[in-house]
């Protein structure tokens, strides 16, 4: 950069390569003087914006938490019900995860690192508080399973962190659509309190087909 860039311009160059930067080599191997180097800036304008490697890298949790929180929740006030609405939410993650792909790295990478405050983990956590909401709507309204909230919310975010990166590899876009919905279908059966009777009507028709097929 040659310092006539506007402040912002500086400290969003900062966050990027350090996204990067703590993805290819983590924390302890990302001094500072790289990630000033790289973003092109002088290891003071770094740490006139964060003061330490430590504060850069809750601003970047909460910054990425937040961004991840808002793609997920997109659209579902448009959906008539719950298994929808989780249905659009499932969509959105899948769809975020394969456009953002470093920014999910960097989120997996660092969900239980202690180089992420307290603090940073709890407001990154709060951006996630309306899929535990869902999940305890669909609960009271006799549609899922009646399990600890907590504890599916869990499931949900190991399930994406299985299924995800087996998703995103797939070049094929007919494919990669054929598999986020056998992995949703798989996810709500377990999820729902009776999954035959909230099975879409395509997957009720495909599994009378099946029968119908049977010597």
């Amino acid at each position: 950069m040659s310092g006539t860039e506007p402040a912002h311009e500086k400290r969003d160059a900062i966050l990027r390569t350090a996204l990067v930067l703590f993805c290819e080599r983590g924390f302890h191997g990302t001094p500072t003087s790289l990630i000033s180097r790289e973003a092109g800036v002088a290891t003071g304008t770094l740490f006139f914006y964060f003061p330490t490697k430590e504060e850069l890298i809750d601003t970047l949790y909460r910054q990425i938490k937040g961004e991840a929180g808002a793609a997920l929740k997109t659209g579902i006030d448009n959906e008539p019900a719950i298994q929808q609405k989780l249905c659009r939410v499932w969509e959105n993650a899948i769809a975020w995860v394969t456009e953002n792909p470093d920014k999910y790295r960097f989120m997996e990478q660092f969900a239980h690192s202690p180089f992420v405050s307290s603090t940073a983990h709890e407001e990154g956590m709060s951006h996630f508080l309306f899929l535990l909401e869902l999940i305890r709507e669909g609960i009271r309204e006799g549609i899922i399973r009646d399990y600890d909230p907590a504890l599916l919310c869990s499931i949900l975010a190991t399930s994406l962190s299985g299924i995800a990166p087996r998703i995103t590899a797939e070049k094929d876009s007919a494919q990669k659509t054929l598999l986020t919905r056998q992995a949703l279908a798989f996810l709500w059966n377990g999820l729902a309190a009776h999954p035959d009777a909230c099975a879409s009507p395509e997957d009720q028709e495909t599994k009378k087909n099946k029968r119908g097929k049977r010597p």
